[in-house]
């Protein structure tokens, strides 16, 4: 919805309402406009937020009065109930239809069982952080929120509805008891509001759609083409999904920030890691930590040995790998990090040292986002085989060219925005600041050029109009 020319308009009447109704409004406002965000992209979808959101509310104030009773034993019985039934819930939504492509007479199942069964937007996301909520509670690193309508608005924020980040309670809730506080007249919370939006809109409309066009073609018939291009197309699709979700998230920060929310940095130029542990601490941040939080460090961490840690981290990179998606494919991407991640703590534990660290870290991501990207196992096998098997034949090139429809021009473009994205990142990693932040410390002068920039950009450059179908952001389906 971020990418529709609906948004900037349900945007404008939220922030109308937000700052015109009294300040005591506002928290059932940024409810309201959540609740109908979900709605229009799905009812089916609103009516499992509303039923998730009771009962984590009710669940969350069962659970700490058993604590506050002493009756932990108890409490911890219904914290793992809860915690079951949230993922049972999500098993069903992302397994089910996948076992159900064939039922025992080997026939399809009816289009109304698949759409009933088709995963509710943003499911993946609210879940893990009501499940973070209830733990926190029972171990008393939380209280229960008694305000059912904070703790909806919690869950249903809309900037980070359908695709994150993963917020704390501790970090959101007391930033909605300070609503009344926020001011239309602070300048300088606007402007990095609009800054993280243009430049999440640029990553997204610019450069991520511009090379979806390329990367489908290339995915969907990798025997057309020889190993420089399927080279080029796991190199596009890397810079693709770093640039859409990145820009999502940018877009939902800068959203959120106008309302004077700030949510968790999901993102801290993750292609200039050294290592995998690296990449890890800077991509998808608040699933990364959600997942050292509430399984790795439960788990054991790296407390009981090196075997286990090496057990531990495999197990955190397989639940990553299988909340991303039913299929096979999807194991091994969590997989191959987990190997990853295991052969480097290896390396680090006998003192080697290893030259050349971001570019095999970055060979290795962009690798394993292969079987992230096709569409199965078996067709990420053959894309990897064609791959290395292909050769390089220059004399079928311009061929190949015409196929994918990459004329200069447009081939000009996708480097300039690649490269436009890789020294921002580049320079924000050397500054310790993202973007909007920096934009911030310059003159009004620098900033206006910025902004004017980017929105001409935007115009001129992003992939839009008749005849275009914007690209659903790819992390709307986990």
């Amino acid at each position: 919805m971020f990418v529709s020319m609906i948004f900037p308009v349900f945007l404008g009447i939220v922030v109308a309402l937000f700052f015109l109704l009294p300040v005591k409004c506002r928290p059932a406002i940024l409810l309201l406009a959540s609740y109908v965000f979900c709605g229009w992209i799905d009812l089916r979808a609103l009516a499992v937020l509303l039923a998730i959101s009771l009962c984590t509310w009710a669940a969350g104030r069962k659970i700490e009065k058993l604590v506050m009773m002493g009756r932990k034993r108890t409490g911890q019985i219904y914290t793992g109930i809860a915690v079951a039934f949230y993922i049972f819930i999500l098993c069903v939504y992302k397994y089910v239809p996948s076992f159900l492509k064939y039922n025992g007479f080997g026939q399809l199942p009816s289009e109304s069982l698949l759409r009933n069964l088709a995963m509710p937007v943003g499911l993946s996301f609210y879940l893990f952080q009501a499940i973070g909520y209830l733990t926190d509670i029972y171990k008393e690193k939380s209280q229960a929120e008694k305000n059912f309508m904070y703790l909806s608005c919690f869950l249903a924020f809309f900037p980070k509805l359908v695709s994150g980040p993963i917020e704390r309670e501790q970090d959101f809730l007391p930033q909605l008891r300070k609503l009344s506080q926020v001011t239309l007249k602070d300048r300088g919370r606007l402007s990095t509001a609009l800054t993280y939006m243009l430049w999440g809109y640029f990553m997204k409309m610019v450069v991520a759609d511009r090379l979806a066009v390329t990367v489908n073609q290339l995915f969907a018939r990798p025997e057309l083409y020889d190993s420089f291009w399927l080279i080029i197309g796991v190199f596009f699709y890397t810079m693709q999904i770093y640039c859409d979700f990145a820009g999502y998230s940018y877009i939902a920060i800068g959203c959120a920030r106008i309302f004077g929310i700030c949510l968790t940095e999901n993102f801290r130029a993750p292609y200039l890691a050294s290592d995998i542990t690296e990449f890890w601490r800077r991509w998808h941040i608040s699933l990364s930590t959600w997942l050292r939080d509430y399984i790795y460090i439960p788990l054991g961490g790296n407390r009981k040995g090196f075997a286990r840690k090496c057990a531990n981290t495999m197990i955190v990179f397989l639940v990553c790998g299988m909340w991303h998606g039913a299929g096979f494919h999807f194991v091994v991407w969590g997989l191959l990090h987990g190997i990853y991640s295991v052969i480097e703590a290896f390396v680090r534990q006998k003192g080697w040292k290893v030259r050349g660290g971001k570019a095999i870290t970055f060979i290795e991501v962009s690798f394993a986002w292969i079987f992230f990207r096709a569409d199965d196992f078996g067709a990420a096998s053959r894309y990897i085989s064609e791959m290395f098997t292909s050769g390089f034949q220059p004399e079928m090139w311009s061929q190949a060219m015409e196929i994918l429809q990459l004329s200069p021009v447009e081939i000009i473009l996708i480097a300039l925005g690649i490269i436009v994205v890789w020294l921002v990142d580049e320079f924000c990693s050397r500054k310790k600041l993202q973007l909007p932040v920096l934009i911030q410390y310059k003159q009004n002068a620098v900033r206006y050029m910025v902004f004017y920039l980017l929105i001409i950009t935007i115009f001129i450059f992003g992939m839009y109009g008749p005849g275009y179908h914007a690209e659903h952001f790819i992390y709307m389906q986990f």
